[in-house]
């Protein structure tokens, strides 16, 4: 069985709160976008484009370019470029018209994206992986620099504030690994599906996670068994 990593926050927020035709549209959207095309992986390797996913698989409503370009520092004309590239590859789909539908809506192709990583293109893929991994460290290196302007400003620090980052190891077995997979990835889905549609807006606040659950194998051929 071809194995799968999933990049993207992957929401179960199903579209009941959104009503009307964009809910019927919304019906007929399949729940797993599964990616194996080499062209595909590496038509991500571009920050913008990053960021559209992020926001519309996360999101699970409609978008237009000029609210992505927003997100983006790019002009909305630029925006529709990346927008027609990620359709080109099935990543998103134009949405039905809402309002005075002066200006085309985009949505997510479905609820969760799989990248393939059977594919034979070594190239793709760490071009995708540099891009999240710079994506990551940019936001990262930005935060870094706010904590210690508040610092020099005698801001002193929420007691519940999140760690930048945080790494180590645990000791498990193989049937603890997987409840730990489990559980981690049900809390991240947890509060996605509490998400309302006021939350999910184009002004709301967002918090951006990396997970990275990496088992020590003791060969390469128990990784691959």
């Amino acid at each position: 069985m071809k194995q799968a990593l999933k990049f993207f926050p992957m929401t179960r927020n199903t579209i009941e709160e959104q009503g009307g035709a964009a809910s019927q549209d919304a019906a007929k959207i399949p729940q797993v976008v599964s990616i194996t095309d080499p062209q595909a992986i590496r038509a991500l390797a571009h920050d913008a484009r990053l960021i559209v996913l992020d926001e519309l698989f996360a999101s699970q409503t409609t978008r237009t370019a000029t609210e992505l370009a927003s997100l983006c520092a790019l002009t909305p004309s630029a925006m529709s470029y990346h927008l027609r590239a990620l359709e080109k590859y099935g990543y998103v789909i134009r949405a039905a018209s809402e309002g005075d539908a002066r200006e085309r809506r985009w949505r997510a192709a479905g609820e969760r994206l799989e990248l393939n990583t059977q594919i034979d293109s070594a190239n793709a893929k760490t071009a995708y992986l540099n891009v999240q991994l710079n994506a990551f460290r940019t936001r990262l290196n930005a935060e870094v620099q706010r904590r210690e302007a508040e610092a020099k400003a005698g801001i002193a620090p929420e007691p519940d504030r999140p760690p930048m980052l945080t790494s180590g190891l645990v000791f498990l077995s193989e049937a603890k690994q997987r409840e730990f997979n489990r559980r981690m990835l049900d809390l991240v889905y947890e509060y996605e599906a509490q998400a309302t549609a006021e939350e999910r807006s184009i002004d709301s606040r967002r918090m951006f996670y990396l997970i990275s659950l990496l088992p020590e194998y003791q060969s390469m051929g128990e990784a691959t068994s």
